[in-house]
């Protein structure tokens, strides 16, 4: 999973409001801007929901790149790049087909024409290979005539299914497994920079993602195949150690990618890569790759789209094609995405489609690893998107929200809900010792679920200011107006529900041991009513995970490989909630807890 690349960068877009300040203005909240007649992949169209229309021509659409601008008598029409689409991230955490076909629906609805579907990562592969035996498999994956019937759905909605199949890095489903350990490589210095890595000079390794990718793209019509290739651990091995012998990292590196690149172009596929090392870690592998490779740009943390369009130009010179890749919900991030990544797709916005250039093939929304996140809580970040990438960041900074609340949930905007979206992004809490990308500030925390966390909280923690009571309170006000994806809605006050209790539970807690001396039966009543709230947002939060994500899941019961604690919303919640009603029951143990780290003897 791409990383968020290294901060300090500043968005400076001259004679450009913030959309901070869009939302605050009268106007914005009531009218919006919306942006004349947009052109969707070089076919001119009115409307942003009527993508549906071009879905007959859409083997013409996937296979153009960008179009040179072209007059026509005094009107200079511009041909846009053609993939305008989101990521699932499938390999992480299988979720229903049926959702993922609501996905298609909504790309269908929002004017997107690709969805980028990972089938694999260090977690498991989310497709039953038949070609090749003993990988470590989802225990939901699909069997291929699923996801051959996915594609198909996705192709009669206008949607061009794009798999992902990791290649280099992020290859666990492959050296996780007895069959196949031997293919697992690691760094030079022995340092584990990421998880996994294959060894790219192994005799086997062509051979087997020769195999892969032929059941991959029997599956999937569509022209691209993504190799990934990002975050890799290679170099410790005794054949890659070998191997550098007699060549520099940078020519393994192109060498192993031009080989998949010829694997996949022998399919009939173009071959998609993610540009991490080969832009930004080890630049010199991109002047040696072969000039069909596509590279997918990602840098999360950047807003400066100037920044963005210089790394894409180095691309173009090199005579190489290129995708950009904003994120919504990121590492950085939990349960909500924050303003930092509006930005970031303004950004990139503005440096691919906007700017853009002859070898600009258009943007991609990435969003990872969904056990982070509530399932149906995050579609208005998919159509802020869908909006900045079809008519521009103006347009999306004036009016998306506003569109996206007349169009899914067919309510009336007012300031209310201005203020309801002003606040979800400007409070995102954020992963890090330095979550100053929120407006508010707030820390991303794990609920404290155990002794250790707790006994740290109370003697370490600071309580942070928690403005969810107050959105959960406006959309209260704003459910009775809701007359369409009602589920939609309650997902998102759901989200709103658990940020709220994750803070309260922090700030009650370390507000009790302040209040000196404790007493006993306030201590009491407390853990009672933590573990009594707890309960019930886990039941809350099941019911949700049951509806839209496979009952069964590990992921919703025990801890995953090389996901964080901050990864898996519900578990750890469940976690937290087990440990309060223990506590509950145990109110002795609870006591002597607080009275450890209240700074006055307890009086009993």
């Amino acid at each position: 999973m791409p990383h968020e690349l290294p901060e300090g960068s500043v968005r400076v877009i001259s004679g450009r409001r913030t959309r901070r300040e869009f939302l605050l203005s009268a106007s914005a909240t009531v009218t919006g801007t919306v942006a004349g007649p947009r052109l969707f992949a070089g076919m001119r169209i009115t409307d942003p929901s009527s993508a549906s229309s071009v879905s007959a021509q859409l083997p013409e659409l996937f296979s153009q790149s960008a179009s040179p601008s072209a007059t026509k008598g005094q009107q200079k029409v511009v041909a846009r790049p053609t993939l305008r689409g989101l990521m699932v991230d499938a390999a992480r955490l299988p979720e229903s087909l049926e959702y993922y076909r609501r996905v298609i629906e909504f790309c269908e609805d929002w004017g997107l024409n690709a969805i980028h579907f990972r089938l694999a990562d260090d977690q498991g592969s989310v497709l039953r290979f038949t070609s090749v035996p003993g990988l470590l498999t989802h225990k939901n994956a699909f069997t291929p005539d699923q996801l051959k019937s996915l594609a198909e759905y996705a192709h009669r909605h206008g949607v061009d299914l794009i798999p992902e199949l990791e290649s280099f890095g992020h290859t666990g489903y492959i050296t996780r497994t007895t069959a196949y350990a031997h293919l697992e490589d690691r760094q030079e210095d022995g340092v584990a920079r990421f998880a996994t890595g294959v060894i790219p000079v192994s005799p086997e390794t062509l051979p087997l993602f020769e195999r892969l990718y032929r059941e991959v793209t029997a599956i999937f019509p569509s022209i691209y195949l993504h190799g990934g290739c990002d975050e890799v651990n290679w170099g410790g091995s005794t054949l890659s150690r070998n191997a550098l012998k007699s060549k520099s990292r940078a020519q393994i590196w192109a060498e192993y990618l031009n080989s998949l690149n010829k694997i996949s172009q022998s399919l009939g596929k173009q071959f998609i890569v993610w540009g991490d090392f080969v832009l930004h870690t080890e630049p010199e592998i991109l002047g040696q790759l072969d000039k069909s490779i596509v590279i997918m740009d990602w840098n999360y943390s950047e807003s400066n789209a100037s920044k963005l369009h210089e790394t894409f130009l180095k691309v173009q010179a090199n005579g190489s094609r290129a995708i950009g890749a904003p994120a919504l919900i990121h590492y950085r991030w939990g349960a909500r995405a924050g303003e930092k990544q509006l930005q970031n797709i303004d950004a990139y916005t503005d440096a691919y489609l906007e700017i853009g250039g002859a070898n600009s093939l258009g943007i991609i929304l990435t969003n990872w690893a969904p056990s982070r996140y509530i399932q149906n809580s995050i579609w208005d970040g998919f159509a802020y998107a869908a909006v900045a990438f079809n008519e521009g960041t103006t347009a999306a900074k004036a009016s998306a929200f506003r569109r996206f609340v007349e169009k899914h949930y067919r309510a009336s905007w007012n300031e209310t809900w201005s203020d309801v979206f002003k606040t979800i992004y400007d409070a995102a809490p954020r992963f890090g010792e330095n979550p100053a990308s929120s407006w508010t500030g707030l820390r991303l925390s794990v609920p404290w679920g155990n002794d250790d966390e707790l006994v740290s909280l109370l003697k370490n923690g600071r309580p942070q200011s928690n403005p969810f009571p107050r959105l959960q309170s406006l959309l209260v006000q704003l459910e009775p107006a809701v007359m369409k994806n009602l589920s939609d809605f309650r997902a998102f006050e759901l989200c709103v529900e658990y940020l709220e209790k994750m803070f309260w539970r922090e700030e009650i807690v370390i507000g009790h041991v302040a209040d000196n001396p404790l007493r006993r039966e306030t201590t009491d009543l407390l853990i009672r009513g933590i573990a009594e709230r707890d309960q019930a947002l886990a039941e809350a939060l099941t019911r949700d995970w049951d509806h839209g994500r496979f009952p069964d899941s590990p992921a919703k019961r025990e801890a995953i490989f090389d996901l964080l604690p901050k990864d898996q919303l519900l578990f750890r919640w469940q976690l937290a909630a087990d440990y309060s009603s223990y506590l509950a029951d145990h109110p002795d143990r609870f006591y002597r807890l607080m009275g450890a780290a209240s700074a006055v003897p307890n009086p009993d």
